[in-house]
């Protein structure tokens, strides 16, 4: 159960709120990013990150003015949430350095070599 200090006056109370309603937008934002599928993921997945971390101090800030166990567990699925992203990505380069086709160079290069083979043959 979330219980704010009762001495708070009520702007600090809606501000809360609004910080917390502000995280749960882009925490929702973050999670439709991890959900698109596309060639290159790992600007999505950055932005993703970005978001999350961005969640993480709205959510950092409210938890200064609310206890509650539940904001404790909220933040600790953040983190693995994060840490899950940050993976992503840390592979996501690891396979794109290993692989020589990952940039267009290889396929430039093929290209004009089918090029220039096509120009000998006419």
């Amino acid at each position: 159960m979330v219980t704010a200090d009762p001495d708070l006056p009520n702007a600090a109370v809606e501000h809360i709120s609004q910080m917390l309603s502000l995280a749960k937008s882009k925490h929702q934002h973050a999670m439709a990013l991890l959900g698109k599928p596309d060639r290159d993921a790992l600007p999505r997945l950055r932005e993703a990150l970005r978001l999350l971390e961005e969640v993480e101090l709205l959510a950092d800030d409210a938890a200064t003015y609310v206890e509650a166990d539940v904001m404790k567990a909220a933040m600790k699925d953040l983190h693995f949430q994060q840490a899950s992203v940050q993976m992503a990505i840390a592979q996501l380069q690891s396979v794109k350095i290993r692989s020589q086709w990952a940039s267009p160079w290889p396929w430039l290069t093929l290209l004009v070599l089918a090029l220039l083979i096509a120009q000998v043959w006419n």
